[in-house]
């Protein structure tokens, strides 16, 4: 199991995934981003409620791949309590890939509506493990907020260490669901 020093999330040195701790409630996406690495299937730990996504939602994952160049496909994957599954697609592209590699538009349109400049929202990369171990998505109105990893476990440290730094730039965390499983870490 690999761990990440909860102290060198928000500042990991020369390792260009996460940005310097902003201003106080300034909002930053990940200056750089692989998007190739970033591909696969993540496990929600962490997020904040939206209109989609049921208070009971558990055992949440999310396939990322690249259908055409340039256009992603995000599963999510729910498990419902009676053992049924829920699937549901939202599609992402790069807003400026070289200019701002860490922000995304999102839509859960149909295809013959993605002209329509109102069908796309924001989707940022918030912060991201040099290893691509976990990532912390959200979008700049601050009403959303994912905390993903690529196990369906993460340490508490890295959780609360990620739940600063979104406290940080400005997210309330007041109705924040913990949907994954958490552990501690402990030093024997």
């Amino acid at each position: 199991m690999h761990w990440s020093h909860p102290s060198s999330l928000p500042t990991a040195p020369n390792s260009g995934m996460v940005r310097p701790a902003p201003a106080p409630g300034t909002m930053q996406a990940v200056s750089r981003l692989d998007t190739v690495r970033m591909l696969g299937r993540w496990h929600e730990i962490a997020r904040l409620p939206t209109p989609l996504q049921r208070l009971t939602d558990r055992d949440i994952r999310l396939d990322l791949d690249e259908t055409v160049p340039g256009l992603f496909r995000l599963r999510r994957t729910v498990t419902e309590p009676d053992g049924n599954e829920r699937v549901h697609d939202t599609f992402a592209r790069r807003r400026f890939a070289v200019e701002e590699p860490g922000q995304f538009q999102r839509t859960t349109a149909p295809a013959w509506a993605h002209w329509l400049p109102s069908a796309w929202k924001e989707l940022w990369v918030l912060a991201v493990d040099a290893d691509y171990r976990w990532m912390m998505l959200g979008e700049s109105r601050r009403r959303e907020l994912w905390i993903l990893s690529r196990g369906p476990t993460m340490e508490r440290q890295v959780l609360e260490a990620l739940k600063s730094l979104a406290r940080g730039q400005g997210y309330d965390l007041a109705p924040l669901v913990v949907s994954g499983r958490l552990q501690t870490f402990q030093v024997l």
